[in-house]
C-alpha cells in the first residue's frame, strides 16, 4: 500500500536552548549535551493526499541529548486548532515522518511521541522579526542578524537542509518558554539560537 504523496511550502522558524548557530545545522552536538526547541511550519499552499492544508500550522517541541543524528528525541506535536479531522491526520502523519518524502528523517530521529494535538498557532514573519505563540505551551520572539554590509546572516545547505529549507536567515531570540507542564522539554530562555525560512516539501508516495 503506497503511502499518500504531498505537496507543501510555505515558511518556518526553529528556536531552541542553543545559542547562536544551533549546531544540529552544522552537524554537531548540542551546546550543553542537549537541546530543547521548537520546530515551526506556516504552510501556505499544500496537498496532503487528496486533503489540502493551506493555511494551517505546525509546531513540533523536541527534546534530545547528544548528537541529534543518535535519536531518541522526544517529541510532542501541535496542529493548529483550525485544522478539522481530516487535516489534522495529515499534517500529524506527514509532520512525524509517517508519509516519508523529505520529511521521512523526523519519523527516523524520533525516540518518543508524547502527544499529538490541536491548539491554537500564531507564527509570524514579518520584517527582521519572528514570532511564536502555542496556547500558554510555547512562546518565542527574536529577531534576524544582519551583517557589516546590512544584509540578513544566511546558512545554506546545512545538516536541517532537507527537513526545514535549503536556506535559513540567521537570528536570535529576545525571549523562548515551553512548558509542557513539567516534562524534561521545559525551558525559559533568552538571548538564543532562532533561524528562520522557506521550504517546499514533495512526495510522490512510496511504498
Amino acid at each position: 500500500m503506497s503511502l499518500p504523496a504531498y505537496r507543501l511550502h510555505g515558511q518556518f522558524l526553529e528556536l531552541c536552548d542553543c545559542y547562536t548557530i544551533c549546531p544540529c545545522w552544522v552537524g554537531q552536538p548540542p551546546d550543553d549535551g542537549w537541546c530543547t526547541g521548537a520546530f515551526c511550519w506556516s504552510v501556505e499552499e499544500g496537498t496532503i493526499g487528496d486533503v489540502d492544508v493551506a493555511g494551517r500550522s505546525v509546531v513540533s517541541v523536541s527534546f534530545h541529548a547528544g548528537h541529534r543524528d543518535d535519536g531518541g528525541q522526544e517529541v510532542t506535536l501541535f496542529v493548529d486548532d483550525g485544522a478539522d479531522d481530516a487535516q489534522f491526520t495529515a499534517l500529524a502523519s506527514t509532520f512525524t515522518g509517517g508519509y516519508g518524502g523529505p520529511l521521512r528523517e523526523l519519523g527516523r530521529l524520533m525516540g518518543v511521541l508524547r502527544e499529538a494535538t490541536r491548539a491554537p498557532i500564531s507564527l509570524t514573519t514579518q520584517d527582521d522579526h519572528l514570532s511564536v505563540t502555542v496556547g500558554r505551551m510555547v512562546s518565542g520572539a527574536g529577531s534576524v542578524m544582519r551583517g557589516g554590509d546590512g544584509a540578513v546572516t544566511e546558512l545554506r545547505s546545512g545538516r536541517l537542509s532537507e527537513v526545514l529549507g535549503p536556506r535559513a536567515e540567521v537570528g536570535s531570540t529576545s525571549t523562548f518558554r515551553i512548558d509542557l507542564g513539567g516534562q524534561a522539554s521545559s525551558v525559559q530562555v533568552a538571548g538564543r539560537a532562532a533561524m528562520r525560512g522557506p521550504f517546499r516539501y514533495e512526495s510522490r508516495g512510496e511504498l
